[in-house]
């Protein structure tokens, strides 16, 4: 039976990769295109733009380490024409666009059975769709160099490995290489920064003063059985001290004021019994 994943390397083949869908829109249009008219690049002013071949559903695909443009038709959805993107170049060698215009450009596209290939021209209604067309592209142009950088630095990593191995053999060590000693031996120094890296020695009597004065002076416990006084007898039936001068002379007792010289026993209980 086949294996459900084939290893290259270490890394999966394009092959039993996944394809994904970076970019997907429903109507674009392909163009019939002339030749560049200089060696600057193409226009759009010359494409009669009014007049698409075909119109289009795009998408930008991804497997792996290969990209494609593919057109498809928008009834059907077969596939009218591929553009692959490059893994080895620029992708501004298949996908190009053109000086005049940000929403047109000119594609390289490919049969894959036979290599044959032509240039077509490629349009969008909206300027933000060919903004996310553009940004879909060049990810897939970002996304090859990251795969390169990997590759290379594994290749570097096993290289590196190797050679750590031979030493290892040629000096009679056994075990596995290692390329770094991770291993918890020898002395540490940490050095504070503001302090020189030397240790400030401190007096303890200055460190006793310091404690003292930051916890301030002790409280002294209260006495033994000690119980708080009660307030004195005459406080409770003498009126407060400065009430008296407020009320040295009474009003007449025929103005409806009471007198506050002599209180009457009606309706009062007597508190000093």
């Amino acid at each position: 039976a086949r294996a459900a994943c084939a290893l290259t390397h270490g890394v999966m083949a394009d092959d039993d990769r996944v394809e994904i869908t970076t970019f997907s829109l429903p109507e674009a249009y392909v163009y019939a295109i002339p030749p560049a008219p200089t060696h600057a690049g193409h226009r759009a002013d010359g494409w009669n733009v009014e007049k698409w071949l075909k119109a289009v559903r795009v998408k930008v695909t991804a497997k792996g380490e290969r990209g494609h443009i593919k057109l498809e038709d928008v009834e059907t959805g077969e596939l009218f024409a591929a553009c692959p993107l490059p893994r080895d170049a620029p992708v501004s060698t298949a996908v190009e666009p053109v000086l005049d215009s940000s929403r047109y450009f000119v594609l390289r596209v490919e049969d894959e059975a036979t290599r044959r290939h032509a240039f077509l021209g490629l349009g969008f209604r909206q300027r933000d769709d060919a903004s996310d067309f553009k940004l879909a592209v060049q990810e897939h142009q970002a996304r090859a160099d990251r795969e390169k950088e990997a590759l290379a630095a594994r290749a570097e990593y096993e290289r590196t490995l190797a050679e750590k191995k031979r030493e290892q053999e040629a000096a009679g060590i056994t075990g596995p290489a290692r390329l770094h000693d991770f291993s918890l031996k020898g002395t540490i120094h940490v050095a504070v920064p503001g302090s020189g890296g030397k240790k400030n020695k401190t007096n303890p009597e200055t460190e006793k003063t310091a404690a003292a004065a930051i916890l301030g002076a002790p409280i002294a416990p209260p006495p033994n059985n000690a119980t708080i006084a009660p307030p004195p007898r005459s406080l409770l039936s003498a009126p407060p001290a400065i009430a008296a001068p407020l009320l040295t002379a009474a009003p007449p007792a025929e103005e409806g004021w009471a007198s506050f010289d002599a209180p009457s026993d009606e309706g009062w209980a007597d508190f000093q019994s």
